[in-house]
């Protein structure tokens, strides 16, 4: 009879440990909180976003070699991107830039490092290329700014400036400060 007893009670013990142990609080889902805290988030290899217009046309199309999101945010860094904003009225642009950073909500992209914005025209002889280290580009109102040195490059003459603000839309440029010109015949 004792022994009968001395079974029943370790079974009941082996009962109650089995449930404290396998409560929510004690399981591994709970402990990984910190490891989820480590997780980097997605990245993508050889990513392109593509904006559609009204018309269902392309309208901004973002190709990157690697896109990694930040971790715990909606923000991402591209890295090695070429940006091609088609408007409307067909005057294209090429932006391209070592990498990326897309704010929330992906309305502003800050580009930085070997940053280049060209118009492409394919009809037109000489495209004006400006290079700049950062810039700052508005996706909603179609404008390219920054504060840094900035140099055009247009065939053989080349102006330099300290700050730019771009209007890829009406296709204007506005040079801020520090211009300087030289024009080779």
């Amino acid at each position: 009879m004792r022994f009968r007893l001395f079974t029943l009670l370790a079974v009941l013990a082996l009962a109650v440990s089995a449930w404290f142990l396998s409560s929510p609080s004690r399981m591994p889902g709970a402990g990984s909180a910190a490891r989820r805290v480590e997780n980097p988030g997605y990245f993508l290899k050889d990513g392109v976003l593509t904006e559609y217009d009204a018309n269902g046309n392309p309208s901004i199309r973002i190709a990157a070699r690697r896109i990694d999101q930040i971790p715990h945010s909606d923000e991402v860094i591209l890295h090695d991107i070429r940006v091609d904003y088609q408007p409307p009225g067909g005057a294209a642009w090429i932006m391209t830039g070592d990498q990326a950073h897309v704010r929330p909500g992906g309305t502003v992209v800050d580009m930085t490092g070997n940053v280049e914005l060209q118009g492409a025209e394919p009809n037109r002889k000489g495209t004006a290329v400006i290079r700049t280290d950062m810039l700052t580009y508005d996706v909603t109102q179609s404008i390219a700014s920054t504060d840094g040195d900035v140099r055009i490059d247009f065939l053989t003459h080349t102006l330099t400036a300290r700050g730019l603000v771009a209007n890829l839309r009406d296709r204007t440029v506005r040079l801020e400060s520090r211009i300087n010109g030289r024009f080779h015949p």
